[in-house]
């Protein structure tokens, strides 16, 4: 009889886990279009338990891995997100793997490389999740979103979440399940801002359910800073005005400036006139003509006589003009006397009556003339005869 040759199980686990990656190749598009884009940084952390029985489970490890990363986490991981790898039994190992920055088509390699770092580790001893809280402590302070995958046997109880009692009750309720069909539990863990925010218990073969991250807060808007206060800059000093130059002379437009007003005293001193002389107007006085002296005979013709004018009296006279008079300036106040009044009278008098005196005698003088030429003139005649 021919002997019915088996493939060895290597090959059969091979064949599955090629099978659930390209399967999950195709449900990408699918799971990028029901997912909405997440903001901010987001960082994945993987977490495998290397504990002794962790070595029966590390086909299905694998196998999720694959599932997983072939979907981008059911649309959750974006280009360059950062995933990290650690390991814990008793103690916790950091910095085996290198740190992968997610790129949708690197994700066959980086699922790959993951396979093979996980297939190659010691699986002795038992698991213990006290060992990952200080450090993974510090790193959910330090990220904004964090993404946290701890792929275990479920052989110990988690202390140091606000989903302790959930999930501890979840585990034990299908601790032994999970161990006969040789199948691992798969919790997920959220954070942002430092603060636990999801959580999830999960239970391969299957998809795995990630919760969704709330909406990042608002960002507080400061006011903007008060602008600086203006430096204070004196005006410079006044200038004249522009010059205006017109031909060959230089002008301002400048006003001309006002007379001061007169300053008057607070309390006026008022002025008492003084005795102020009378002027005495000026008498014209007529000029006389002095009295003819011994005047030699005149040879006399059979002419016409000729009129004899008055040289006392001019023949049209001119109006006297009063004379202007320079203005006098004020003496000292001397009070008249009756004596200067007096005298300035006797003074009129006498040149009244030595006019009068002058007017006689010319008229004297006239009428002698007129016999004088009378005698002449019959003599004359008679000698003609």
């Amino acid at each position: 009889m021919p002997v019915e040759m088996k493939p060895p199980k290597f090959f059969i686990r091979r064949a599955q886990a090629v099978f659930a990656l390209c399967a999950g190749l195709l449900l990408v598009p699918a799971a990028r279009a029901q997912q909405p884009a997440q903001t901010g940084e987001s960082r994945f952390l993987f977490i495998f338990d290397t504990s002794a029985d962790m070595k029966k489970r590390m086909p299905a490890v694998q196998t999720e891995v694959n599932q997983l990363l072939a979907t981008s986490l059911n649309g959750q991981l974006r280009a360059s997100d950062s995933i990290g790898v650690w390991t814990f039994d008793q103690n916790l190992r950091t910095g085996q793997f290198p740190l992968q920055h997610w790129m949708p088509e690197d994700a066959v390699t980086i699922a790959s490389d993951i396979n093979k770092f996980v297939g190659k580790q010691r699986y002795a001893n038992g698991t213990r999740f006290d060992a990952l809280q200080p450090l993974l402590n510090e790193v959910i302070k330090g990220s904004e979103r964090l993404t946290v995958l701890i792929f275990s046997d479920g052989e110990d109880q988690i202390q140091w979440t606000p989903f302790n009692a959930g999930i501890n009750q979840v585990v034990q309720q299908r601790l032994a399940e999970q161990k006969k069909t040789k199948q691992p539990f798969v919790l997920v863990l959220r954070t942002q801002l430092g603060q636990y925010v999801g959580c999830t218990v999960n239970f391969p073969p299957g998809m795995v359910n990630v919760p969704e991250f709330p909406p990042l807060p608002a960002p507080v808007q400061t006011p903007p800073p008060a602008p600086p206060p203006e430096p204070v800059v004196n005006p410079p000093p006044p200038t004249g005005p522009p010059l205006i130059i017109i031909g060959t002379k230089v002008e301002t437009n400048w006003p001309p400036a006002p007379a001061p007003a007169p300053t008057l005293p607070a309390n006026p001193v008022p002025v008492t006139p003084t005795n102020i002389i009378p002027v005495v107007p000026a008498v014209p006085t007529t000029p006389v003509a002095p009295p003819p002296t011994n005047p030699a005979p005149e040879i006399q013709t059979n002419a016409a006589p000729a009129p004899v004018v008055n040289p006392a009296m001019p023949a049209n006279p001119a109006p006297a003009t009063p004379a202007k008079l320079a203005p006098v300036p004020p003496p000292k106040p001397v009070a008249a006397s009756p004596e200067n009044s007096g005298a300035a009278r006797k003074g009129a008098f006498t040149i009244g009556a030595l006019l009068v005196a002058a007017g006689a005698l010319a008229a004297l003088a006239f009428f002698r003339g007129r016999r004088t030429d009378r005698g002449s003139l019959i003599s004359r005649a008679m000698r003609k005869d």
